[in-house]
């Protein structure tokens, strides 16, 4: 969506406060994933199973509303700089029995036949295109592409059917256009497309392979079928995207009404910080004449003075690792 927040948050390691509306995603889908543990744990025929937020649960004797109850509890206190209403733990707890309620309980994980809830993947594309080498202050950093992510489940319809649930809590938008998104838009859909590519290689006997993504409260679910076929469109989109990534010198800032108020970088500056913040001095810009610049901006300005290796250098977090991964909602260790 944003080559410049890109940068921010995958080269320099710069972490905003969560979003409200992403955090009651995340309590939804962490709901919805100790459901999907739950039936794992049946199929597999084991009593009792244990998670890092709820503790012990047991199989037989466990109550949605005390799970709810347990989860919640966790990501608001995890998360104070929001102001939590009791209409926002409302909204969540509706949302869950909305969603394993939907079609006559279509999308509840103990209906289905799990084969993995939270699916991590982490799988490196060894072809000459995905090569990469650049010179780092840690050393040479060389290697392969990798896609890392989480998928929300998998689920089994048969040995040569699987089908990728992802659920969504919000809009039905791309947000890089403002567009609503169709069928047709779900079939190109880079997240999706990935999910695929991730699958088929992590379960390769599996000839068929559906994604459904689930908006539930905005149009509810949608389901695409991919083939072996559409493996080879995917890994294009990737090289092609992977290219455009390799040759970005000056992440292209794309000024929207979405930076002073999604982004935690377009609406902050470097005051009260260790980072000396810049004055607004140019013409022709967002910022206010002498005002401070936003932090977007300011490092924007930096990239344009000192060059892109000299401001990664300075502005990089110190506990920053390129090539790490951390599922959403996943507990900080």
């Amino acid at each position: 969506m944003c080559e410049q927040q890109y940068y921010l948050e995958y080269v320099l390691g710069w972490r905003g406060p969560s979003n409200k509306k992403a955090d009651k995603g995340t309590i939804v889908h962490k709901v919805l994933e100790l459901l999907a543990m739950i039936k794992k744990a049946e199929q597999d025929k084991i009593e009792s199973i244990s998670d890092d937020i709820v503790g012990q649960i047991k199989i037989k004797n466990y109550a949605i509303d005390k799970l709810f109850d347990k989860v919640y509890e966790y990501y608001t206190t995890n998360n104070t700089h929001h102001e939590w209403l009791a209409k926002d733990k409302k909204d969540c707890y509706d949302w869950v029995i909305k969603t394993i309620t939907h079609n006559n309980g279509m999308f509840d994980p103990r209906n289905r036949n799990i084969v993995c809830p939270e699916q991590h993947f982490d799988i490196t594309i060894k072809k000459p295109w995905a090569k990469y080498k650049y010179q780092t202050d840690e050393g040479i950093l060389e290697g392969h592409l990798a896609i890392k992510g989480t998928i929300d489940l998998i689920t089994k319809v048969d040995d040569s059917f699987y089908e990728i649930i992802d659920w969504k809590t919000g809009k039905r938008l791309n947000w890089a256009t403002g567009k609503e998104k169709t069928q047709e838009c779900l079939e190109n859909d880079p997240q999706l497309r990935i999910y695929h590519y991730a699958v088929s290689h992590l379960y390769p006997d599996v000839e068929n392979i559906m994604v459904s993504i689930n908006f539930i409260n905005d149009g509810g679910p949608f389901s695409i079928c991919f083939g072996k076929k559409d493996l080879i469109t995917t890994e294009l989109m990737l090289k092609d995207k992977f290219e455009i990534i390799k040759k970005s010198r000056r992440p292209n800032l794309r000024k929207t009404w979405m930076c002073s108020k999604l982004c935690h970088f377009g609406k902050t500056t470097f005051e009260d910080s260790h980072v000396v913040p810049h004055v607004e001095y140019r013409d022709n810009q967002v910022c206010k004449k002498d005002s401070f610049m936003t932090k977007c901006e300011q490092v924007k300005h930096d990239i344009d003075i000192l060059g892109i290796d000299n401001v990664t250098s300075l502005y990089k977090q110190n506990n920053h690792s390129f090539g790490h991964y951390q599922a959403p909602g996943e507990i900080k260790q």
